[in-house]
């Protein structure tokens, strides 16, 4: 396993983490029961990096996966990352999520982000002013954001006064390359990193049918798991390297920089993510792959804009929106 440097932090994290996202959440039927394998599998392969999110089951991921690394005595040696929701519109709110999260996990995090931008008329810099209280109260070690596109990023680090924004969590992979051009160029100029979630597309680049309606339901799945064009490329350096299909898409956004956080809800899984921090690839698969996925630079768009409808929504429907649902 690779190891990089988290942003402009000291903390040493694994070239590939673990989202907790299906672990908890319905939409995916992840079991809390399975953390404790995943996490101690993920463990002895090398991953330290797991990130979790306050909404994610509303909660029942975070529990999970507190419980599974205070059972394997891990606390110390993993390095957790947490979002508290967009719905918080203001410090004092953001800080009550970042206590709640540390209940939950029985632990500090030691990244906090915030999970997507706050609603347009809620003024940015007292929610990102939030999260570096949190830090400065000691419920977290970091702060991070998510879901933002650049020029809301270069907005939310000119709010700080005592702490650097040293992530964004976006959605990123080879089915969905739009932050190449609105939020890595900003990310890099403030040394920040650029975590990346879905970056298996919900299993499209694994070559995983869809069995769960959050696959089926995706447009970016439907195209690239039809994409021949993609998957020959990605099944021929496979082949040639004796890996997944998996493997080899998350090696690819190593080579970028970034740092995936693919999720599974089956421990025997977790060996072919892990493989993708561990695998080089030439400057010639690089190429390859670049060129067959080219187009998912703009088919989706010039502009990062994950959840973007949910800044026109009031914090108040967010929050019980999600609680109704049982979470994301």
């Amino acid at each position: 396993m690779k190891y990089i440097t988290l942003g402009r932090t000291g903390l040493k994290v694994s070239a590939v983490g673990l989202g907790f996202w299906e672990i908890g959440s319905r939409a995916w039927g992840g079991s809390p029961e399975a953390a404790k394998n995943i996490v101690a599998k993920a463990l002895e392969l090398g991953i330290n990096f797991f990130d979790t999110a306050e909404v994610y089951g509303n909660g029942r991921s975070e529990e999970a996966l507190g419980m599974a690394l205070r059972s394997l005595g891990a606390v110390d040696s993993a390095v957790v990352a947490t979002k508290v929701g967009g719905f918080r519109p203001n410090a004092y709110l953001i800080v009550k999520g970042a206590q709640a999260s540390v209940r939950r996990l029985g632990f500090r995090p030691a990244l906090l982000q915030l999970h997507w931008p706050p609603p347009v008329w809620v003024p940015l810099c007292g929610v990102i002013r939030g999260l570096e209280e949190a830090v400065r109260r000691g419920l977290a070690e970091y702060i991070g954001v998510s879901n933002f596109p650049g020029n809301l990023l270069e907005r939310a680090a000119q709010c700080l006064k005592s702490a650097d924004i040293v992530s964004d969590q976006v959605e990123y992979s080879l089915a969905y390359r739009v932050p190449e051009i609105d939020v890595i160029p900003v990310a890099n100029k403030l040394g920040a990193k650029v975590i990346a979630y879905s970056p298996l597309a919900k299993g499209a680049l694994a070559g995983a049918s869809p069995q769960k309606l959050v696959q089926r339901a995706d447009r970016r799945y439907a195209a690239t798991s039809s994409d021949a064009e993609l998957q020959r490329v990605l099944e021929e350096i496979a082949t040639a390297k004796g890996v997944s299909k998996s493997s080899i898409a998350l090696a690819w956004l190593v080579s970028k920089a970034a740092l995936p956080i693919p999720g599974t809800t089956r421990p025997e899984h977790v060996d072919e993510l892990a493989a993708g921090g561990s695998l080089e690839l030439s400057e010639d698969d690089i190429r390859k792959l670049d060129g067959a996925s080219y187009r998912y630079r703009t088919a989706w768009g010039n502009r990062y804009a994950n959840l973007r409808t949910m800044r026109y929504v009031p914090c108040l429907l967010q929050y019980i929106g999600l609680r109704a649902i049982g979470g994301a």
